[in-house]
């Protein structure tokens, strides 16, 4: 069974700091170990759930793989770090896109979960308090995000935009997932951007109203999770790439089979109450590269001035095979 590393990152700076694991370049796929070993970040997501269910199951092991798993709140602070402390890491189109204009070499491994209309992952919430129950209503108050530039937060000033709300008399916050529902229920915050497991927290409480689904103000069906690594791992290790996302198959397959079981490895990673285990739709999950997704989020992040200039979306896929 692999270890699981807790690491703090903070943003901006150029060496990471990982508290209290000593992980470190040279050690993994990437850094020039063993390509069979591969060091992971993510959050709190509930799109994790399938790499944990794998390393729970030994799933990754029957690929022969070998795994490490670094949670990792502030997935914003991932594109740099890997290929030096890890070698795939959950993160998201608007992430992914912003590296690459940054000279970051990272690419798409696989997907992670598809929003559809039968099964939304994204949310908008806003308290009845404060009043906030359309968009029009964010006018004058502060909305708390995950991260600035993350998918929710592109798609959720898109749909503002064209509901003619004044983004300038939006304050913005960020605001760690687990945090959310209490941030929103204290009144510090008067709308939250958020996605599962979190929303379902949020939404037990009576004053919360949810929105809607910003992904699916762009597309009816759109993937706004991924999993990505470094270019150079990815073309030199083809086959260690397939193992991963057929390891990811696998894990979709026994969270169907064995939802309770599926719902144990979530509280263990996420801490989260039983109740909020236990009432979470989980996401509808796929491995799959849907590489005609990033253009829908390039042209949503020029849209709200996220992006500007020119960029090949194919060099931010890596070949399948």
């Amino acid at each position: 069974m692999a270890s699981t590393r807790l690491a703090t990152f903070i943003a901006g700076v150029a060496v990471i700091a990982l508290a209290g694991c000593g992980v470190g370049g040279g050690t993994g796929a990437s850094g020039g170990g063993d390509p069979r070993t591969l060091r992971i970040a993510h959050n709190s997501n509930a799109a994790a759930l399938p790499v944990r269910v794998a390393e729970a199951k030994g799933i990754f092991a029957k690929h022969n793989l070998k795994v490490e798993l670094t949670k990792v709140e502030n997935l914003g602070t991932l594109p740099g770090a890997v290929g030096k402390s890890f070698d795939v890491a959950l993160s998201v189109p608007t992430t992914l896109i912003t590296a690459a204009q940054q000279g970051i070499p990272v690419v798409q491994v696989a997907g992670a979960t598809l929003d559809i209309e039968q099964n939304p992952t994204a949310f908008l919430i806003g308290s009845r308090k404060a009043g906030v129950s359309k968009p029009k209503d964010l006018e004058g108050k502060t909305l708390g995000v995950l991260v600035e530039t993350g998918t929710t937060h592109v798609a959720t000033k898109a749909w503002l935009n064209h509901e003619g709300v004044d983004l300038s008399k939006v304050k913005i916050v960020q605001v760690d997932g687990p945090a959310q529902a209490d941030q929103l229920a204290s009144g510090r915050i008067a709308a939250v951007e958020t996605v599962m497991p979190f929303a379902t927290n949020i939404l037990h409480n009576p004053d919360a109203f949810d929105l809607g689904d910003p992904y699916l103000k762009l597309a009816p069906e759109l993937s706004a999770i991924l999993w990505i690594a470094q270019r150079d791992f990815a073309a030199r290790q083809p086959d260690v790439i397939k193992d991963f996302r057929a390891a990811l198959d696998d894990a979709q397959a026994a969270i169907a089979q064995n939802d309770q079981e599926a719902r144990k490895v979530l509280k263990d990673y996420t801490g989260l109450p039983d109740a909020v285990i236990t009432g979470t739709k989980l996401p509808t999950y796929t491995s799959a590269v849907r590489s005609e997704d990033l253009k829908v989020w390039l042209d949503t992040m020029r849209e709200v001035g996220a992006f500007t200039g020119d960029i090949d979306l194919s060099t931010l896929v890596a070949q399948q095979n």
